[in-house]
């Protein structure tokens, strides 16, 4: 149970990840509906009384069915309402709890059709105590009929009003009022409050926050909730880069492959144009690996400091740049990535800075942004940045300070590599990721990492939330490869799976 309020975004990914944990949206249900009776038994006088509750066809009204059961059993006499037809009922959970309620004789349970119907119906206006199950969270556009009547002719009742969640009608994001809501005696949030009740108080009454069964791990195990950000459906309007340019800088003369890895692993993300500057020496080599990525030679040998006044002029014309997959360990070509890292955090460009890159940054003193960059690095890696023994790279809750550590002294997110993924930044906020196998040690997914940050990183949310969620992406799409090709994967076999994460 949460003790600040918490964005729609947010309960979205809680709830996912809960499941992906294995507490099922109906566990879920379930727990609501009986904190949504224990609210309404400890505030009101519940046995033979009236108790009519309001359902709509969705998750919030799955809570009050399920909340009509426990309190018949503390001797209410209970009427549930749904707004629409049963049939039409697309929450698999809601649907099975409102068949329960067909099977029971001292539950009045019926259909409300249409405006008419709700207005004309005697139960409502004759109730004790009304219960709010019509809209929870995520509402964004005035409520529609019979929703909307329904909400008048509750505020016409005098009988103690609960809400499920949110007052119907209540935009839980912004808490813009949309058209009417329900004005609540009383506000039974399920696992925290939400944002926009904070800016509705005459419509929230007194606000009772329960828990649902939500694991605390929810919060900070990566999963699919993670991916809610970023999976955007693209309109007929959108146009070529609306979606993301991407700069990877990378390769040597020794290196070509993982500047093209980066690049591809960010267009199989989802990004639109994915631009790879790289020494000349590669560059026919990473030409030749895909058509898709557009190749620019730096006309030098490597990455030195006159080449970085190119680097940053290209870098103003993407939206994210990749820095760092294949530079190599020359002096010249770290004091070009110093300088490169300070003129974007200058022009407060979003930024992932791996491998080579990351090396190059720990002989500076630079702090970065880290609602815009991500290091990712392993844990030799991260010796090299905190300039220190790390001690045991073992231990989970070492490796988790470690983390935050250098998140504080870079002032940017971390996304630490390993057995178990951890994620942090400089305000102690962290995550863990456990997908993956071991058959991803094969060289190359470090650089498939890279380009998935990157390729989310684009997508206008904060470097914190597209770290999380790049871990979780590379990890499955890692495990998908292993099952086709067990212990005998590559890089581009993780590659090749990235979009079936987002289709799962």
């Amino acid at each position: 149970m949460e003790k600040n309020p918490i964005t729609t975004e947010e309960m979205r990914i809680l709830e996912l990840n809960a499941q992906y944990l294995g507490v099922t949206h109906s566990m879920l249900m379930q727990n609501a509906g009986r904190e949504v009776a224990r609210v309404v038994e400890s505030t009101s006088k519940v046995e033979g009384k009236h108790i009519v509750i309001v359902c709509g066809l969705g998750g919030n009204g799955g809570d009050g069915i399920v909340a009509a059961r426990y309190l018949d059993e503390a001797g209410a006499n209970i009427d549930v309402h749904l707004l629409g037809d049963a049939k039409t009922i697309t929450n698999r959970d809601t649907l099975h709890n409102w068949d329960i309620l067909n099977n029971l004789h001292d539950i009045l349970s019926s259909e409300l059709l249409t405006e008419s119907a709700v207005k004309s119906c005697k139960s409502i206006k004759e109730a004790d105590i009304l219960i709010d199950g019509i809209m929870g969270f995520g509402l964004r556009t005035k409520l529609r009929e019979p929703l909307f009547s329904a909400v008048k002719v509750i505020n016409q009742s005098p009988a103690i009003k609960y809400s499920i969640d949110v007052p119907s009608g209540i935009d839980s994001e912004t808490g813009v009022v949309h058209g009417v809501a329900v004005k609540a005696d009383h506000t039974i949030a399920l696992h925290a409050s939400k944002v926009g009740m904070s800016h509705a108080k005459d419509y929230i009454g007194k606000l009772h926050v329960v828990s649902i069964g939500i694991p605390k791990e929810a919060k900070y195990t990566c999963g699919p909730g993670d991916l809610i950000p970023f999976k955007q459906l693209r309109t007929a309007h959108s146009k070529k880069g609306d979606f993301g340019r991407i700069l990877v800088v990378g390769g040597s003369d020794v290196y070509s492959g993982a500047p093209a890895l980066a690049g591809m692993a960010a267009l199989r993300t989802g990004a639109d144009l994915v631009s790879v500057l790289a020494p000349d020496p590669v560059v026919s080599a990473i030409r030749s690996y895909s058509p898709n990525l557009m190749v620019r030679s730096m006309g030098t040998q490597l990455l030195l400091p006159e080449t970085v006044t190119n680097v940053v002029e290209l870098a103003n014309q993407a939206h994210v740049v990749a820095l760092g997959p294949g530079l190599g360990l020359e002096q010249q070509t770290k004091v070009a990535v110093t300088s490169i890292v300070e003129q974007l955090v200058k022009s407060k460009k979003p930024l992932v800075l791996d491998a080579d890159g990351l090396k190059a940054l720990a002989s500076s003193e630079l702090k970065l942004n880290p609602e815009i960059s991500v290091l990712t690095p392993h844990w030799g890696e991260l010796s090299i940045l905190m300039d220190e023994n790390l001690g045991d790279a073992t231990l989970l809750p070492n490796r988790v300070d470690q983390a935050a550590a250098c998140a504080k002294k870079y002032n940017s997110v971390i996304l630490l590599k390993g057995p178990i993924d951890v994620i942090a930044d400089p305000d102690g906020q962290i995550k863990l990721n456990r997908t993956g196998v071991p058959a991803m040690t094969v060289g190359g997914t470090g650089d498939v990492l890279t380009g998935i940050v990157a390729g989310l990183l684009a997508g206008n949310s904060s470097a914190f939330r597209a770290a999380a969620a790049a871990a979780f992406i590379s990890g499955v799409a890692g495990e998908l490869a292993f099952n086709e090709r067990g212990d005998h994967i590559v890089a581009t076999d993780c590659i090749e799976n990235i979009h079936c994460v987002f289709d799962r």
